[in-house]
């Protein structure tokens, strides 16, 4: 209700809504112009906006209408649609309710795009040649985008949480309009003068128009030139700009171009930790071998020590065998003699003299044999001995090792300890008994 020609907003917007209804002029017109911000909702209608270069107007084709439609508009189409004028009361805002719809061509923005493309593509602007490898463990990353936006809280949120131990560098520049082109070209090369080792250039999602800047030409040539690997981040994953194609690696949002630059920090640690068991194994294996070298030669010294110990004893028995053998010959020799001298003492003086001074030089040269085998003996014993004792585990022990057992038996883990019963440490000068405590 009116009071005093005061209107409420809902009055006077159902009232342009009415004055719009009723007029003939603006009931079933047809439109041209260029598509943009087309959205096919879930509920099956579509909402988008038809602009020329002058104005902007706001339009839904519902699924009653669209239905009937032959083809799925994109941005940048070229369009003439049939339709009546309306008001959405909720907001206030104009709008054209399309019933009907037919293409007219591509649009002025998608001409020029590929207008540009065209012209940029055979100087190698797009060329795979020329993208540059992105680091894999960045230690600092500079952020071109505008300042206190969506995007670039989206941006360092998502570089916070995937590798938070790297530097960022935020450049702020205008994005959106004419004069973003030259802010955004000085920005690229501000970045490509830090210590960075890539360069994020994003923005937020926008209209066509409002993406617009990041067609142009000079962008483009910044962005090819810059010797940092640049990620775009432009808009949505359904927008598309020339600066995209140029840079090293698209993304389909400034917050996929975070994700694209930075690893994630618990993958990295999976991957180090499974290096780490991987050298452990490795160092585990070795110490092993080793383990079973050390009982190998172990063995053969044992092995060695009864060799030696056999020919001590071989050589024992030959000396006592030979000595023996010397001693009852001289014996037979003497009681030969002896005899001889009984039967032959008064006739044969003079052959008893010949056979003593006979036995006299064997009785010599054998004493010489045996002083000469026993030498020999003796040396070789010596030189076994001093093989023993080099293989001898007393030497290691006499360098500062020690053996452990227990029950007889050598301890080379702490898996074999039985926690119950002593342990006897030998040292090179003796052996102490010693209680084992488990931690």
């Amino acid at each position: 209700m009116m009071r005093n020609n005061i209107w409420t907003i809902g009055q006077l917007v159902s009232y342009i809504k009415n004055e719009l209804a009723n007029n003939i002029v603006l009931k079933n017109i047809s439109i041209q112009g260029e598509i943009g911000n087309f959205t096919n909702h879930y509920s099956g209608h579509w909402y988008f906006t038809l602009k020329d270069k002058d104005a902007l107007i706001n339009c839904v084709m519902f699924k009653g209408f669209n239905q009937h439609c032959l083809f799925i508009p994109k941005n940048g189409d070229q369009l003439i649609v049939t339709g009546s004028v309306n008001v959405f009361e909720k907001q206030g805002q104009l709008q054209l309710i399309v019933t009907g719809m037919k293409e007219d061509g591509a649009g002025n923005f998608y001409i020029q795009f590929e207008k540009t493309k065209k012209k940029l593509e055979p100087l190698g602007y797009f060329d795979n040649r020329y993208k540059k490898p992105l680091p894999e463990f960045p230690k600092e990353i500079a952020i071109i985008t505008g300042a206190n936006t969506a995007a670039l809280q989206d941006i360092l949120t998502t570089i916070n949480k995937r590798w938070p131990i790297v530097k960022t560098t935020e450049i702020h520049a205008l994005v959106q309009g004419q004069l973003a082109i030259e802010s955004i070209v000085k920005a690229i090369k501000k970045a490509d003068e830090t210590t960075a080792d890539v360069i994020i250039l994003a923005r937020g999602g926008g209209s066509v128009d409002d993406l617009w800047c990041f067609n142009d030409e000079s962008i483009a040539k910044a962005i090819f030139d810059c010797n940092k690997p640049i990620i775009t981040g432009i808009g949505h994953e359904i927008d598309f700009t020339i600066a995209d194609l140029v840079a090293d690696y698209r993304a389909a949002t400034p917050t996929a171009a975070a994700a694209k630059a930075t690893p994630d920090y618990r993958e990295v640690l999976n991957i180090v930790r499974k290096c780490e068991n991987i050298i452990i194994q490795t160092c585990n294996n070795e110490i092993n071998r080793y383990y079973q070298l050390l009982d190998y030669y172990n063995n053969k010294l044992i092995h060695y020590k009864n060799v030696i110990s056999q020919y001590k004893t071989n050589i024992d028995n030959a000396i006592r065998i030979t000595a023996l053998n010397l001693r009852r010959r001289s014996e037979l020799y003497r009681q030969n003699i002896v005899n001889r001298e009984k039967i032959l003492q008064l006739s044969l003086k003079a052959l008893v003299k010949r056979n003593y001074d006979y036995l006299s030089n064997v009785s010599f040269r054998l004493s010489k044999t045996i002083d000469e085998i026993l030498q020999k003996n003796k040396l070789k014993l010596s030189k076994s001995i001093d093989l023993l004792d080099s293989y001898s585990p007393l030497k290691t022990l006499q360098r500062g090792y020690a053996v452990i057992s227990q029950n007889d038996k050598i301890i080379k883990s702490v898996l074999d300890i039985d926690y119950s019963n002593t342990l006897e440490t030998r040292f090179a000068d003796g052996t102490i008994t010693s209680k084992p405590i488990k931690e």
